[in-house]
């Protein structure tokens, strides 16, 4: 990769949760640190490096949306992203007024999460937006609509064959495009295409 990705602390008192998070951040090549507890990242806080939060809204103990309060009272301006099961406007509100950068239901899409984790890189360094790699950016240009359609397929989530039946091709057809747009922008696995085609700037096709 270009540069080296923000570390992620990930907030949640659902063990299951947690590790799920870690394994999708951790293949897009970022370190994941986690706590089960408001409280526990709190007290690890003043001794960690800056990074992006990611906290669940709904926890024994303190909630997310306290943790936000508390950081911003300790001075803490690092980027939150803030997960629910039970979205609602007003919690979605607060959370945003407190800072989150980021208010994603569960279960997240891994597509919407680390859009979201590129959006608070940019933060940390004073930009309002997710400021695209110049040089990825440069190899992102060289990819085919074909590329680009297959590409947006991975990005969701979806299986060889479903891509293969949404653009009417082979599934041979969608691992060839996979492995070109791997070359071309320097992927060496389908989790590094993922964060490299974000970085990139890339957007999936309507």
């Amino acid at each position: 990769m270009s540069r080296p990705p923000t570390r992620v602390y990930v907030v949640d008192d659902d063990s299951l949760l947690r590790e799920a998070l870690v394994l999708l951040l951790e293949q897009a090549g970022y370190e994941a640190p986690t706590f089960p507890s408001g409280a526990a990242f709190l007290t690890a806080y003043p001794k960690l490096p800056s990074g992006c939060i990611i906290v669940d809204i709904v926890m024994h103990g303190m909630s997310g949306l306290e943790l936000q309060r508390q950081l911003m009272a300790a001075g803490c301006r690092w980027p939150v992203i803030v997960l629910t099961g039970h979205a609602d406007r007003a919690s979605a509100e607060r959370a945003i007024e407190a800072g989150a950068v980021a208010f994603l239901m569960k279960p997240v899409r891994r597509i919407e999460l680390l859009a979201a984790v590129m959006r608070g890189e940019s933060y940390l360094i004073g930009a309002t937006d997710a400021i695209p790699d110049p040089v990825l950016a440069q190899r992102l240009a060289r990819w085919t609509r074909r590329e680009r359609d297959v590409v947006g397929g991975v990005l969701d989530t979806m299986l060889n064959k479903e891509i293969a039946a949404k653009f009417g091709i082979t599934e041979s057809a969608v691992k060839s495009y996979r492995s070109k747009a791997m070359k071309k922008l320097g992927a060496r696995t389908p989790a590094e295409l993922v964060i490299l085609a974000l970085r990139a700037g890339f957007k999936p096709p309507p």
